[in-house]
């Protein structure tokens, strides 16, 4: 009978238990019952005869069975409704990057230098994330040394260095509230993690995979600032005006002591107007009113340093004495297909110094993005623009960029490419070209 209906062969002359063959005989039972409920012809009339009999001698191993299956589903049920973590995913990316300034260098040296990421996201309901990121590397700034001084202008999005020491680099929380999603950062937050960019391609969100320098991965806008701080995303409409972001970020939040805290420090409040213009369409405005103590820069993720990109005239990092600044952005975003995207930006800071008064801030670019250009999803880059620069303050440093990441599989790609900057520090000659291989791995 066992065999017949697909039922445990233990049921057929192997010595077990009673308890064993009742397991067995409550499995078999379980796969005859539809049987006989779609077609009740498919079961013998003798067969029926060996199920009752067995049935009945069985009746209390049967019972016992069914009993500890039931007590088990409910231990289940309880363990499941009182689980204190949904799940933690693991996920890395080590950066392997050989630099070098081809020219306009102090010392035309190659670099190779790492940065390694191991990201915990972490779920309490399905709809939340936690996101606990640990960081290190040893990649510093080759635009530190170009010969028109160090400036941010060039700086490449794998720049990390601590030695590589690990410590905590990114902890921050997203969860729903009604019909949108509320983050808050605790540490080294930043305007994209809750702000669309309009970069399509170029922006990996500090990550390896999309363009080189920190200038073409976004908007200089969305390095004003950083830190711990909230923000959040409205939806009004599927078209036009599409949602209205906000959001706060302190780049001494976590300090009581005089001139930092969390609104008396570096600070920048972010407002940004999203549209969607057609399906193929999107465009943002961007205000950001911003306070940066000392030297630290303008455009530097609310850290010191001589910026994350743009001159260091427009970071006004060498001038201190504090900058207050208000900014104005717009930009755009054309998916022509899955194969050309197409985007652009524009950038004006009115800066007031404590120490050199008013500046005019201005920056700009335009890129081409050519996404799975071999159908294995490799992609070529391709960008122009101005970084951050003082207004009427010596030549306009002009940046080119090109690359392209070259994918072996979902985890591995290798990007060349190059980056060549006119004029650096807003100073006319000594043009620098800086060429990059980054490897990337992700898991």
């Amino acid at each position: 009978v066992a065999a017949k209906y697909g039922c445990n062969s233990n049921l057929n002359n192997q010595p077990v238990s009673q308890l064993d063959f009742a397991r067995s005989l409550n499995t078999c039972l379980g796969k005859i019952e539809p049987m006989l409920a779609q077609q009740p012809t498919s079961v013998t009339a003798g067969d029926l005869e060996v199920i009752k009999r067995l049935t009945q001698e069985f009746r209390a191993q049967l019972t016992e069975v069914d009993g500890r299956i039931t007590s088990a589903d409910q231990k289940i049920a309880q363990a499941q409704a009182s689980q204190f973590s949904t799940t933690t995913k693991l996920k890395g990316e080590a950066i392997f990057n050989v630099n070098g300034a081809l020219s306009g260098s102090n010392s035309n040296n190659l670099a190779f230098g790492d940065r390694v990421r191991l990201l915990f996201e972490t779920s309490f309901n399905g709809k939340d994330r936690l996101w606990t990121r640990l960081g290190t590397g040893n990649q510093p700034g080759i635009s530190g040394n170009l010969k028109n001084g160090p400036t941010g202008e060039g700086s490449q999005v794998s720049e990390f260095n601590v030695n590589n020491s690990v410590g905590l680099d990114w902890l921050a929380y997203q969860f729903p509230v009604g019909s949108t999603n509320a983050y808050v950062a605790a540490f080294n937050g930043i305007h994209v993690d809750y702000a669309p960019s309009y970069s399509p391609n170029f922006d990996d969100f500090t990550g390896g995979n999309g363009a080189l320098s920190n200038f073409a991965e976004s908007s200089p806008i969305y390095k004003i600032g950083g830190g711990a701080g909230v923000g959040t995303s409205i939806p009004i409409a599927e078209n036009g005006l599409k949602s209205v972001t906000v959001g706060y970020l302190s780049g001494s939040a976590n300090s009581p002591t005089a001139g930092k805290g969390l609104f008396n420090g570096d600070s920048a409040l972010l407002g940004q107007l999203n549209f969607k213009l057609g399906d193929k369409l999107e465009a943002g405005l961007t205000y950001v009113n911003s306070y940066h103590t000392g030297t630290n820069p303008i455009y530097g993720f609310g850290a010191a340093g001589i910026g994350l990109t743009g001159t260091s005239q427009a970071n006004l990092s060498t001038a201190g004495g504090g900058t207050s600044a208000n900014s104005y952005g717009a930009q755009v975003a054309y998916k022509a297909s899955d194969t050309l995207a197409l985007n652009g930006f524009a950038l004006n800071t009115k800066a007031n110094n404590g120490t050199i008064g008013k500046q005019d801030i201005w920056s700009y670019g335009a890129g081409l993005s050519l996404p799975n250009v071999d159908g294995k999803g490799s992609l070529i880059g391709l960008l122009v623009g101005a970084e951050p620069y003082v207004g009427g303050a010596g030549s306009t440093p002009l940046h080119f960029e090109g690359f392209y990441k070259y994918k072996f599989n979902d985890s591995f790609s290798v990007t060349p490419g190059l980056i060549y900057l006119t004029s650096p520090n807003q100073t006319s000659g000594n043009n620098a070209l800086i060429g990059v291989v980054r490897t990337t791995f992700t898991f």
